[in-house]
């Protein structure tokens, strides 16, 4: 009998990961995001990732439209944003200063609250269970300053040391 769901999530909260909100545009132009960790680099030639987002979310429909996103890694200062796009909330850009990524879309780059961003073009959709992964070809990118927001066990926290990204 497979693990029930509330001991499936304290089993994978035992795994710090890092925050990430994944950001795209609606039909209309509307910015549309949301927090998740479910995120993997999956290879470097050519360039893949991988997010897993709930089918009952409003942002996953709107990606599926624009067929484009931006993954922003969140900054250790930012646990606040990773709520509000955690949330159920219908206008999360509220006060958030973005700007259009040239690659994506036009989805949203949040460059002030971020460590790193990828910006990406889906190649393939994945059904699993309540999830539809999300396979994309990142087309640009770049690494920025500071320490990323962590998750573990259900609480944010800072990576314990800053350290200097090589470059790209």
């Amino acid at each position: 009998m497979p693990l029930d769901a509330a001991a499936f999530r304290s089993v994978m909260g035992a795994f710090p990961t890092g925050i990430v909100i994944v950001t795209t545009l609606d039909g209309t132009g509307v910015p549309k995001g949301l927090t998740t960790q479910s995120f993997i680099s999956v290879s470097t030639g050519p360039p893949l990732l991988l997010v897993s987002l709930a089918k009952t979310s409003r942002t996953l429909r709107a990606l599926l439209s624009t067929r484009a996103f931006v993954v922003n890694f969140l900054a250790a200062d930012r646990g606040d944003l990773a709520t509000r796009f955690a949330s159920k909330d219908e206008d999360k850009f509220t006060g958030v200063a973005w700007r259009p990524a040239a690659s994506a879309k036009g989805a949203p780059i949040l460059a002030d609250d971020s460590v790193a961003y990828a910006e990406c073009v889906l190649s393939r959709e994945i059904d699993a269970g309540d999830h539809t992964l999300l396979l994309a070809s990142v087309e640009d990118g770049a690494v920025l300053s500071g320490a990323p927001l962590m998750y573990y066990r259900r609480t944010y926290a800072a990576w314990p040391e800053e350290r200097d990204a090589p470059a790209l």
